[in-house]
């Protein structure tokens, strides 16, 4: 039996996770051989891998080759990026980051060129975790911020966020994402709403989220947008401040020029408009914006890929019966 050393010997830690890890040694073997606690054993093999002598990889499995271009048939988009697994509602960036790096890829910005983002969970998720080099590109709001306390209702700060993760420029717009018609007025004769739309219509590429109704919590009323309307008793979801029905058809908004933010029609045509979808509850709601014309390219993970291919299924039949 060898016996029980400083917890920071090599050797330990080696002989701990040869065990632990080739061999399907139980703990209480490891320690029983060891001459040490089962918690030194845990504690040796926690520092094993903290000092890289365990290195975990995780393969996860291809997702069905054929679920993508079917997507993208169905929706008639340009492209769906799919992760393996199923993204936290909450914090989809960490399995997004990746897929959204490839969708940013095919965009082939280059210096110069404007990419648009929104607020919401997914965004300000994905604006953390995301890497990849795109030196000179001007990150800049989709639409204004509010008075919440919450970072992902701030476009800025998620402009801040992105910009830093891709090299890329930040560019920021001071103003709440629903203006009193006195302060809608003031800049527009300040030029700060040419400057603004001017943004908006150089854009390359765009990232929005896609919310879903109805809403979970009280986040949509609390940054001032009206939830009472009997058109928003159909919606199933919204991006960047527009909600819309699952047909696509767009919810109107009650005296739009209060609503500072990108234009469905600016972002029909946007070359490369990105929608994070992380999570089964966004899929009708991803459905919904792909026929509003709001994205060409989604990105999401392989639960809520199957989720809106099942709606669709589903749907399909259904319309079938009717027809008959």
């Amino acid at each position: 039996m060898i016996r029980a050393q400083a917890a920071d010997d090599v050797d330990l830690l080696v002989t701990a996770a040869v065990m632990y890890y080739q061999h399907d040694a139980s703990q209480k073997e490891i320690a029983e051989h060891l001459g040490v606690s089962r918690p030194t054993v845990s504690r040796l093999l926690e520092r094993a891998r903290a000092q890289g002598i365990v290195r975990i990889e995780i393969v996860p499995p291809r997702v069905e080759p054929d679920l993508a271009p079917r997507l993208c048939e169905r929706l008639g988009l340009r492209a769906v990026h799919i992760a393996s697994g199923r993204a936290n509602e909450a914090e989809p960036g960490p399995l997004l980051a990746e897929p959204l790096g490839a969708a940013l890829d095919q965009a082939r910005l280059a210096a110069g060129d404007v990419l648009l983002v929104s607020w919401g969970r997914g965004v300000y998720s994905a604006s953390r975790h995301v890497q990849r080099s795109l030196p000179g590109v001007v990150v800049a709001p989709a639409m204004g911020g509010n008075s919440s306390d919450q970072p992902w209702f701030q476009p800025n700060e998620i402009v801040r966020s992105l910009a830093e993760r891709l090299g890329a420029q930040a560019r920021y717009f001071h103003a709440p994402a629903l203006v009193p018609e006195s302060l809608y007025t003031s800049l527009a004769e300040a030029g700060q709403l040419d400057e603004l739309l001017s943004t908006w219509q150089t854009a390359r590429a765009s990232i929005v989220g896609v919310g879903a109704w109805p809403k979970p919590d009280a986040s949509y009323a609390a940054a001032g947008f009206p939830v009472d309307p009997a058109g928003l008793h159909d919606a199933v979801g919204d991006v960047a401040g527009r909600s819309f029905l699952i047909d696509g058809t767009l919810v109107p908004f009650e005296d739009s020029r209060r609503l500072l933010g990108v234009t469905p029609e600016l972002l029909a045509r946007i070359p490369t408009a990105i929608c994070l979808a992380g999570g089964v509850s966004k899929a009708r709601a991803a459905i919904g914006a792909a026929r509003a014309r709001l994205y060409n390219v989604l990105v999401t993970d392989a639960a809520t890929a199957r989720a809106m291919d099942t709606f669709l299924d589903t749907e399909a039949q259904e319309h079938r019966h009717s027809s008959d």
